[in-house]
């Protein structure tokens, strides 16, 4: 695997995963998804969260750890997994309280050469989609047996998708759940509260809009945000830049940076402010 022919950053919008490829990557963030993150030249990458190091080609971080990762001026390829992904809670729940796992290069061969693929324009669309969700997948048997969601609890994710504001006793309450049982039932199951669950999806909602040249306003308005201002802080903290500067290099980048693999033309008239 090598970073011949990376020709800039691109970006894949999955529906319930982001995958992001970039010439090198070095932040300090804090994210409500799990990070799936690969190297794709032979040097490893360098994780530290809370004065804890890892080093490793193929590295998973937990939701809300502020991580940094260095690639050593090297390409890689981030996998964000949202928590409407399937497999979310594998990753937000694992037995050890390690916010990092470590992950075999060679046992997930598969996955570092999606990534590459992805990287170099050879996967893309529907294929990408396919070969993520598979991918994922086979890592996450390796973390965990599949926790099927409550039945309850997805309901309630269903609610604050309609409208993320809601309070919990107002989620709670078509599901036969008080405000304590509906904040415990989100924790178990989720591996995070429902208020970063709503959180979650507004920045999901505004992702929609990548390449849209829509002003940022509106973006904020359409996402559930209070304003711009409150964006643009989540998304600081989120991504390490405010969200402005990267919609803009998103929206003059060649074409092809940027696939939506999942989803039509987006129209902010079928967005709901929540």
């Amino acid at each position: 695997m090598t970073s011949g022919n990376f020709v800039g950053p691109r970006l894949g919008l999955l529906g319930d995963s982001f995958i992001y490829a970039s010439g090198a990557v070095r932040s300090r963030v804090r994210r409500h998804s799990v990070t799936l993150a690969c190297a794709l030249t032979p040097q490893p990458l360098s994780v530290s969260v809370a004065g804890q190091h890892w080093s490793g080609r193929l590295v998973a971080v937990r939701p809300f750890s502020t991580r940094a990762i260095d690639s050593g001026g090297q390409p890689a390829v981030l996998i964000d997994l949202e928590p409407t992904h399937p497999r979310y809670n594998t990753f937000s729940r694992w037995s050890d309280s390690a916010p990092v796992r470590v992950l075999d290069e060679q046992h997930f061969a598969g996955l570092l050469d999606c990534a590459s693929a992805f990287a170099h324009h050879g996967l893309s669309g529907r294929r990408l989609q396919a070969s993520v969700q598979m991918l994922v997948g086979s890592v996450a048997d390796s973390v965990s047996p599949h926790r099927p969601l409550d039945r309850r609890v997805l309901q309630m994710m269903a609610g604050l998708r309609l409208d993320p504001a809601q309070d919990l006793a107002a989620l709670g309450a078509p599901v036969g759940l008080s405000a304590a049982q509906a904040s415990r039932g989100f924790l178990k199951s989720l591996g995070i509260s429902a208020r970063q669950y709503a959180l979650a999806v507004k920045i999901q909602r505004a992702a929609m809009f990548f390449g849209s040249g829509r002003a940022l306003t509106a973006i904020a308005q359409a996402s559930g945000f209070t304003d711009s201002a409150h964006l643009a802080k989540v998304w600081v903290r989120c991504y390490g830049e405010c969200p402005s500067r990267y919609f803009g290099q998103l929206r003059s980048a060649p074409e092809g940076h940027v696939d939506h693999a999942w989803r039509q033309r987006v129209s902010l008239m079928g967005a709901s402010g929540g």
